[in-house]
Order: structure tokens, then C-alpha cells, then sequence
């Protein structure tokens, strides 16, 4: 991919970006960092107390926490580090339209180490806020979306900037061959059918995932995906492990008259949904409830809560994993990620919990607070 425009001449800045992503990092005294420690916490504090959850509340206020930290070296400009498999230009580029300009010079001081080439871009904003970052990331997105089509989606391209991204880490897991032969033959153990599903749940839990040093790509919204696939296929293997009683009609109509009269005879369209869902024809809902129970007995009516029937409708985990296939998950917005990547802590939680039982791995203790099925939706 070459990069084509209409070009203005325009003088860059010479700093390098990777001095300023080291400045804006660098650590500025053990008293300094107290004092932005607990400023963010204070911050997270009154995000939760204003109705967001804890993991999205503190996504939030690091946010706001980088945003005043901007770096002196940028001025007015938000600064980014764009990168792909394409030849840096000949000339400074202009894109007047998405108020983006990408400098000619390349970059290699950065901390992205597997593109072909990295050019620093300066964006247009209006304010330094949380409200411009947004608008921001989308016209980014979007210079970067219509590159990849005019190649036909032949070649990669991404961004990234100190502000808007988490710094890069990870964990460098022990190769422990005592552990890993366990897992192995206990996957020998299991039928045919279900190693299946358990090998393909494996998949989707490891694929997504992004390796350490390319911490500069979001994977939030694929990951989110995979642990969804993975849950399907530990619902599937729990299912064929212990198959689940199927009503017979006399059971299913005294379902459907207790469900009437719960609501004391008032149906609206999405309590007829639901019944139709839960007594006439179960589908999937029923088949992962029924592995919930099976599995997590003690927090079943937790977990068939947060997957399927909480409110606000959006972050209900399958509504979530729905919303990123349909494209209604909002991939310019940094809250939406944050908000996406709190609800995956609990997708987390209950895909361990399940291969915890399946096969011999440390399954995690949860120690989240119950919540309501009808908790209001509180911005931003």
C-alpha cells in the first residue's frame, strides 16, 4: 500500500514521537506519582458512586488521567503514530477533510516493531477532552478504513498514541510440562464429541489474543468475540457431559400461565419474546442456563443474569458479543472499549470457571458482588 493525496506543504515538528511517549511515561518522583495515584483513584471513586462499574470507571478516569497530562511537545495537536505494510510517502500528506496530516519522515524509535513502516500523524482537535478523543479515533478510523479498502483489505494498518492506549504488558506464562501433560490426558478421557468442543473452546481463548509486544493493537472487541465462541463450546461440551431435561407440554403450559400471571395477564413484545424464548422454543438460552447450573451451581442465577437478562439490555454479555458482530459496537469510541472490556472480565470468570471443571486447570474464585437484573444505564 502507497499512501496517495493531495499535498500541501506544511513544516513538522522535528521532536522525535518516540522522546515524547518516553516523556510522557517517564516517572517523575515517588511524591508526584502518589499524588496521580490517588487523584485516580479519588476520580474512579465518583465514577462508581455516579452508577459505572468499577472496571469501566477506572478505564475512564486513566483516561481523563492522560488527557491531563498531555504532552508539551504536541501543542494543539493530538499526536499519533500510524503504521502498516505500506511505503512511506514521498511528501507530507494532507487529508483536510478528516483534519489529519501525516509527516514523510519515518519513524524507527518506536515501540512498534512488526509493521513495515511507522509515520507520525498530527489530528486536528478542538479541545484536549475525552469528547475530542472520540472524535478523533473516528476520523483516524476512518483515513485508515478507506486506505484498506482501496488496497481491497490486502494489507494491515493500525494507530497508536500514548494518550488514547494502555501501555504495553503481559504475562510470560511457565512452559510446565508436568501441567500441561495433565490437561492432555484428561482431554484423552473425554468422548470424541466433547474433546472436540473443549479443543475448539482452547482455540478461541488463545487465537484472539494479541502477543505482548504487539500491546499497541486493540484486541479488545476480538477477544471479547473468542471468549463467546469459547463459551459456546463449553455450553455445547457441558450439554453432551450431562444432557439437559427437555419440558414435556403439560410442564411447558404451567410455565407459560406462571409467566401470564407473574405479569398479571400484560404482555408487552418483549416479555412475549421471552416466554416464547424460555417455555416454546429454549434455543441457546436454555442450553447455557442449563450448563450454568450444572457448573455453578451457587452463582448460576448470577451468571444467566449478566449473559441474558440484565439491564441495561447492551451490557448483557450476549447482547454484547452480538452487538461487535452486527457492527453496532462503536470501535471510534474509547468509553465503548472500556465498557466492552469490563463486561469481558466477567465472560472471563465464567469460561474459567466452566473449563476449570472439565478439564484439571486452577479455576478463579469469584468474589463479585452480585448485581440486580434491572440496574439502570448510567453514561457516559
Amino acid at each position: 500500500m502507497v499512501f496517495e493525496a493531495n499535498v500541501t506543504s506544511q513544516n513538522s515538528d522535528e521532536q522525535p514521537f518516540a522522546k515524547v511517549a518516553i516523556a510522557h511515561t517517564q516517572d517523575t518522583g515517588a511524591s508526584e506519582a502518589d499524588r496521580i495515584f490517588f487523584a485516580l483513584d479519588q476520580r474512579t471513586d465518583e465514577l462508581i458512586a455516579g452508577g459505572l462499574r468499577e472496571g469501566r470507571a477506572r478505564g475512564l478516569a486513566q483516561l481523563e488521567t492522560r488527557i491531563a497530562q498531555w504532552p508539551s511537545g504536541w501543542g494543539e495537536d493530538f499526536m499519533v503514530l500510524i503504521y502498516g505494510d505500506f511505503s512511506p510517502p514521498p511528501t507530507e500528506l494532507e487529508f483536510p477533510d478528516l483534519g489529519i496530516t501525516i509527516e514523510r519522515e519515518e519513524v524507527t524509535d518506536s515501540i512498534i516493531r512488526s509493521a513495515q513502516c511507522v509515520l507520525k500523524a498530527r489530528v486536528k482537535i478542538p479541545e484536549k477532552s475525552v469528547t475530542a478523543m472520540i472524535d478523533a479515533s473516528a476520523r483516524i478510523n476512518t483515513l485508515l478504513g478507506v486506505l484498506a479498502v482501496l488496497n481491497w483489505g490486502n494489507s494491515g494498518s493500525g494507530w497508536w498514541s500514548p494518550v488514547t492506549h494502555d501501555s504495553i504488558g503481559g504475562v510470560v506464562p511457565k512452559l510446565e510440562p508436568d501441567r500441561v501433560q495433565k490437561v492432555v490426558e484428561a482431554l484423552g478421557k473425554l468422548s470424541p464429541t466433547v474433546a472436540r468442543k473443549v479443543r475448539s473452546a482452547l482455540y478461541w481463548v488463545r487465537e484472539p489474543r494479541q502477543l505482548m509486544w504487539e500491546g499497541y493493537r486493540s484486541d479488545v472487541l476480538r477477544v471479547y468475540a473468542g471468549y463467546w465462541n469459547a463459551f459456546e463450546c463449553l455450553v455445547e461440551a457441558v450439554c453432551l457431559i450431562q444432557p439437559q431435561t427437555k419440558l414435556c407440554r403439560t410442564e411447558k403450559q404451567a410455565g407459560i400461565d406462571a409467566f401470564v400471571e407473574v405479569r398479571k395477564g400484560k404482555l408487552d413484545p418483549a416479555a412475549v419474546s421471552e416466554c416464547y424464548k424460555s417455555f416454546v422454543d429454549p434455543g441457546f438460552v436454555a442450553k447455557a442456563s442449563h450448563a450454568l447450573r450444572v457448573c455453578s451451581p451457587d452463582r448460576a442465577d448470577q451468571y444467566v443474569m449478566e449473559c441474558f437478562k440484565m439491564k441495561p439490555e447492551q451490557d448483557r454479555l450476549y447482547n454484547i458479543r452480538n452487538a461487535i458482530n452486527h457492527g453496532d459496537v462503536d470501535a471510534d469510541d474509547p468509553l465503548e472499549l472500556l465498557r466492552v472490556e469490563d463486561r469481558h472480565s466477567r465472560l472471563w470468570m465464567i469460561v474459567f470457571g466452566m473449563l476449570g471443571l472439565i478439564i484439571p486447570i486452577d479455576r478463579p474464585l469469584d468474589q463479585h458482588k452480585a448485581e440486580s437484573a434491572d440496574k439502570p444505564a448510567v453514561g457516559p
